[in-house]
């Protein structure tokens, strides 16, 4: 006998099926749920936008066996934002990869918070797209608890060293005078760098996003979480290569000495 359950969650995957029907996967609290919505392509659909790639909502789902029908929706938010801005757009399709290749079966209710955080913030364009994809890099190895150790210099304990090498193989860092490292994957940071590693582990949700990282120190963070996460992932994405096809690899080298990290909304 079916039956019904309501769940709020976002829609990472949208295909057409047969005439009129869509079929999407839709990330929820407890996992992701594939989905059969009928006629919702038709035109003056009722829950058309709501079954759209990246809308937000609450779900009334009908369960046959394994098999999700949708019932009825309320639209939650659209990120209407994402539209007008390719880069932006790119980004959600990574995430939404990321995810795919990543969430289980288990309750895994910070994902989905995390990537309505992150969609929030790059249909508002009110922070760097290039910070937005650090931040869900990281924390979403941190979910999953594959985290770097950035308590200290894993060598002479340092809180802080004014050169820190970031060690992907080793998930740690080191300064600069306690290795002699020659693997070509490690980066020579800066101190804002490290703080802001720091922040996104161990913040809470509302304060994830609540920082700004200046001259070089961003590019260097943003090298750092793609690189760290593709290691520990061991998988390669086609969205993030369509990305870097965008807007090109971080530039580590670009800007000035002068950088630091910043928390709030506001720059100081």
């Amino acid at each position: 006998m079916p039956t019904h359950l309501t769940v709020k969650g976002l829609v990472i995957r949208e295909t057409a099926y047969g005439e009129a029907d869509r079929i999407f996967d839709l990330l929820t609290e407890n996992g992701i749920r594939t989905v059969r919505a009928r006629s919702v392509r038709k035109p003056g659909a009722k829950y058309a936008a709501v079954t759209q790639l990246f809308a937000y909502g609450e779900f009334c789902l009908r369960q046959s066996g394994e098999r999700f029908f949708l019932d009825s929706a309320v639209s939650k938010n659209q990120f209407y934002g994402l539209r007008n801005d390719l880069e932006a757009l790119a980004l959600a399709s990574y995430f939404s990869e990321l995810i795919q290749k990543t969430a289980t079966e288990q309750p895994q209710a910070q994902l989905l918070r995390l990537f309505c955080y992150a969609l929030h913030h790059l249909s508002e364009h009110d922070r760097p797209p290039l910070l937005v994809k650090a931040v869900f890099e990281l924390r979403l190895l941190t979910e999953l608890g594959l985290m770097p150790d950035m308590v200290c210099c894993k060598v002479c304990g340092e809180y802080l060293p004014a050169h820190p090498v970031l060690r992907i193989a080793e998930a740690d860092f080191a300064c600069a005078d306690c290795t002699d490292t020659t693997d070509p994957a490690d980066i020579e940071a800066k101190p804002s760098v490290i703080q802001a590693a720091r922040h996104v582990i161990f913040s809470d949700f509302d304060r994830l996003f609540q920082f700004r990282l200046k001259a070089e120190a961003l590019p260097l963070f943003a090298q750092y979480t793609e690189r760290f996460l593709l290691h520990q992932l061991g998988v390669s994405f086609h969205t993030l290569h369509f990305y870097h096809e965008l807007t090109g690899p971080p530039n580590a080298g670009a800007g000035t000495e002068r950088e630091a990290i910043q928390h709030g909304t506001d720059e100081n």
